[in-house]
């Protein structure tokens, strides 16, 4: 799992940031809190809750994890900003080709 090193979170997750990322690590359960993540497919995010991580056979070694929200419409909003401040930086077509091309230099390994 990589996570971006300037993670974005709402306001419910700014305190816990750390620890929810270790609970997800260690397979812990987490009710009602939501990744923002980049989409392996063709959409440009995906919001996936943590419960579905708690399962073993869950793929998190290749989720690059940009944001973490409390609840589903705050997930929603976060990643409507997300696409917002990364399509002003990299442009709107490229900017999801162009965060992972810089991985090294834009998330750490978690």
């Amino acid at each position: 799992m990589y996570v971006l090193k300037e993670l974005v979170t709402d306001e419910a997750c700014i305190k816990k940031r750390n620890s929810i990322l270790r609970k997800i690590r260690m397979n812990a359960g987490l009710m009602d809190t939501y990744l923002i993540c980049l989409s392996k497919n063709n959409d440009i995010f995906d919001i996936i809750d943590c419960s579905n991580l708690k399962q073993k056979g869950y793929p998190k070694k290749d989720l690059y994890v940009l944001g973490i929200a409390k609840g589903k419409e705050s997930a929603v909003e976060l990643a409507s900003r997300l696409v917002v401040s990364f399509s002003k930086i990299y442009g709107m077509k490229e900017f999801k080709q162009e965060l992972v091309a810089k991985k090294d230099t834009l998330f750490r390994r978690y």
